[in-house]
């Protein structure tokens, strides 16, 4: 098939690379009526398109500005949605700002400094030293009876649990507010 493909290609005056961006029905449309395809046309559909069946079953290529906006439509966007409050479960009752330290495991505990908000996906009994040290304590998992939510309310530690993605969105060095009496977290800066 690539030499047929290579034929094709010169014959519509694009390269061979190219030709695995243009549709079967535009070779068609150009092989009887001589429609040609700009090189500007192809340049928008290498940085991106979309192809779907519409409702009548016919094939709907797009490419250009469009694409995000069809995919946002088919909830198949990949833009990352910015987001700036987390929300979970109260722990331990209070509030507290300051910078964030992601622990991720024992290596990590040495990022811990005073007033920080400590954030992991979990706590365990290992992680003591570096708790008493944090400002506000937050957590992925959890509940109201785990390790982190009962350390904290020992300590009198601002703590929500069960934001299932605190890790994933704050950063280390991100300064967030923390509100452990509604529930959610702040990024102040990033």
């Amino acid at each position: 098939m690539l030499p047929f493909f290579a034929e094709i290609a010169k014959r519509m005056g694009i390269s061979t690379k190219d030709i695995s961006y243009v549709r079967t029905s535009e070779v068609i449309n150009f092989l009887k009526n001589n429609v040609t395809i700009s090189s500007g046309f192809i340049r928008d559909r290498k940085k991106g398109f979309v192809m779907y069946l519409n409702d009548q079953s016919k094939i709907v290529c797009l490419q250009g500005d469009i694409v995000q906006e069809v995919l946002t439509i088919f909830h198949l966007s990949n833009k990352t949605k910015v987001i700036n409050e987390i929300k979970g479960m109260v722990a331990s009752r209070g509030k507290a700002i300051g910078k964030v330290a992601i622990i991720h495991g024992i290596k990590d505990l040495s990022k811990v400094t005073n007033g920080s908000i400590l954030v992991a996906i979990t706590t365990h009994p290992d992680y003591m030293i570096a708790m008493r040290k944090a400002a506000a304590i937050i957590t992925d998992e959890g509940g109201i009876t785990c390790h982190a939510a009962i350390v904290s309310r020992e300590y009198n530690i601002p703590c929500i649990v069960v934001t299932q993605n605190a890790t994933k969105i704050l950063k280390d060095n991100d300064t967030v507010e923390v509100n452990a009496i509604e529930g959610w977290v702040k990024k102040i800066t990033n």
